[in-house]
């Protein structure tokens, strides 16, 4: 049973997983100079080209044990996140690794940091949402814009914005392969067990839906050079985090 803290049930900061998640994504796919990539990335992953991902998003989430929290607890089942992800190699596989992902709330920040991703907390984070019946606003169609940002003091880490051009499919977003990260639990005193291991996220039931595509543009605090957009992209992604595994 997971506890963390040392506790059982929803009184616990993590419920027992897997963990199931409905998102909404505002994205943008971009190329980043590899010098300055490396910097961001640990062994024994290594920078592939230079292909990288920013979003912002807004995150449904329950565990397969805790899903009746999406009406008794709501308030622990929905949070937004902001990401930058770098595609990597580690042996003969390619995937995508999050040298940062901001977090709006404790039980997804301590989640994720079990489970292997580099989340921080962040002091607020937004996107654009539309509402259908909301007479001011139009549907999603061509033309229409979005933006998403994520603070933290007094800095912008993250600022995403895109104009869609047309509708497209899943197969259209740029695949990277499997989430890679790092569980990393340095010793604060001699007598302790230093945790320093890469894994592989287990992630499963993966679907996209709704997605338009368009053109993009990024501006984030971290140290990433000439920064050049690809493709810009709003849709919805569903999947299954179980856990993850270490990498030999």
């Amino acid at each position: 049973m997971l506890g963390h803290p040392l506790v059982p049930g929803k009184t616990s900061a993590i419920e027992e997983g897997p963990w199931h998640y409905g998102a909404d994504y505002v994205s943008v796919y971009f190329e980043a100079e590899a010098s300055k990539l490396e910097r961001l990335i640990p062994d024994p992953f290594v920078v592939d080209g230079g292909l990288c991902h920013g979003y912002v998003c807004e995150i449904v989430s329950v565990s397969e044990a805790g899903r009746d929290m999406v009406s008794s607890m709501p308030d622990r089942t929905l949070y937004h996140e902001a990401a930058v992800g770098v595609k990597v190699r580690h042996g003969t596989r390619t995937g995508i690794f999050f040298p940062v992902m901001w977090v709006t709330t404790e039980w997804s920040l301590l989640r994720g940091l079990v489970n292997g991703y580099q989340k921080r907390l962040a002091d607020k984070i937004a996107i654009t949402k539309l509402h259908p019946l909301n007479p001011g606003l139009k549907p999603v169609s061509a033309g229409a814009s979005f933006g998403g940002f994520c603070v933290k003091g007094a800095e912008v880490t993250l600022r995403v914005d895109v104009t869609v051009d047309k509708e497209g499919e899943p197969k259209d977003l740029p695949s990277f392969g499997p989430v890679f990260g790092f569980r990393r639990f340095p010793k604060t005193g001699p007598s302790q067990h230093e945790v320093d291991e890469p894994i592989e996220v287990l992630k499963s039931n993966s679907r996209a839906a709704d997605v338009w595509l368009g053109r993009g543009s990024i501006k984030t605090s971290l140290e990433l050079g000439e920064v050049m957009p690809r493709l810009g992209a709003v849709y919805k992604s569903g999947f299954t985090i179980s856990g993850s595994k270490a990498l030999l």
